[in-house]
């Protein structure tokens, strides 16, 4: 029998929520292991650097950090049943959605677990506190948890969710659920039969988070397709599907996608800009610090500062290096779509300063 690969993560945790779906998907062998503090302590902290799951170690002693990483090695080590389409749109659509469930989608994600937290208070401090341990009694995990959750709950400014935009980012999401819900009635996934890495991105906020808080999740109460979509990216086992033939991408893709480029892109451009100003003012750093300063989000009207995060500029990086690469007839098929979904001028932005990621730590390329 294969020896498993081991996943660090929890339950409620957004980025486990992203890699335990693909794993299942798969059919890669693996035992999940609870991200107590003890395995933070012994492990995950030795090991990574960093005090971030999900965390893959392999069967070979190998450890992986970071969700994209972990899923990029992984499709390198078991290439069938494979979460990147092989034709240019719809390569190009898996590689913006990614981006859209990461770096976007903790916006609803924080904004309901952490603003709504007395309407869900033993949820969350259940949830947060089982990295206590499970033997350790339950009021015991509850004091710990409390400990713990306020690091997160103090992420809603530092993200630019507040009074403001609260009302803002709620409006916005029950529009996204209502076109995917539309989207869904047509197609399993994203692009077809078949996950792509866009489907398991979002798979990371809406089951994690809104799938398994008690508040938003009367938000799918009427949603009966992203609730069977929920449950069958999540399922132990899932036949292979296909893409779509063609390089077809679904009209009803377009309403997510001008979205994407209409709100998060000019905040992916401005950290970007802001980012390359910061590394010209500090050559000798060996590192990217987390955040680099302030800007402000935009969003369904609603105006409030946040950090700038530079990781996202590296996962920008990732469908704008696709498109860079093609050429001939596959440039025009991705320009033609770009245009239908209001990117088109978006993606002709060069990259002042490109970043890459060394022993999980982000720095200048």
């Amino acid at each position: 029998m294969t020896k498993p690969y081991t996943l660090y993560g929890t339950d409620h945790s957004y980025y486990t929520g992203k890699v335990r779906p693909y794993l299942r998907y798969k059919g890669i062998p693996y035992r999940e292991k609870l991200a107590t503090l003890w395995q933070f302590k012994r492990f995950i902290i030795p090991r990574t650097g960093q005090r971030f799951i999900p965390v893959l170690h392999t069967p070979d002693d190998e450890v992986v950090q970071d969700t994209t990483d972990i899923i990029d090695f992984l499709e390198g080590r078991f290439p069938e049943r494979g979460i990147y389409p092989a034709s240019p749109k719809q390569k190009l659509v898996a590689l913006l959605f990614e981006v859209y469930g990461d770096e976007w989608f903790p916006l609803p994600a924080m904004h309901y677990r952490w603003s709504y937290f007395n309407e869900q208070r033993t949820y969350i401090m259940d949830s947060f506190g089982v990295v206590a341990g499970r033997f350790v009694p339950r009021l015991a995990r509850r004091q710990v948890g409390r400990l713990i959750w306020g690091p997160f709950k103090g992420a809603l400014g530092p993200l630019g969710i507040s009074d403001k935009t609260g009302p803002a980012i709620e409006a916005w999401f029950e529009q996204f659920l209502n076109h995917f819900e539309t989207h869904l009635a047509k197609h399993d996934y994203l692009l077809g039969s078949r996950p792509s890495i866009g489907d398991f991105a979002l798979a990371g906020p809406l089951y994690a988070h809104i799938w398994l808080d008690p508040v938003p999740r009367q938000l799918l109460k009427d949603k009966l397709n992203v609730t069977s979509w929920i449950q069958r990216i999540n399922a132990e086992s899932q036949p292979e599907g296909e893409f779509l033939p063609g390089d077809k991408v679904p009209v009803t893709l377009m309403p997510m996608l001008k979205h994407l480029f209409a709100e998060q892109w000019p905040l992916l451009l401005d950290t970007s800009t802001k980012l390359a100003a910061w590394l010209e003012a500090n050559p000798n750093k060996q590192r990217i610090s987390r955040a680099i300063g302030e800007h402000q989000l935009h969003i369904n009207g609603a105006t409030e500062k946040r950090l700038i995060f530079p990781y996202a500029q590296w996962m920008m990086q990732r469908p704008m290096d696709h498109y860079r690469s093609l050429k001939g007839e596959d440039k025009a098929a991705a320009d033609e779509l770009l245009t239908h979904c209001d990117g088109y001028q978006a993606m002709q932005f060069n990259i002042p300063r490109r970043v890459s990621r060394n022993y999980n730590k982000l720095v200048a390329a």
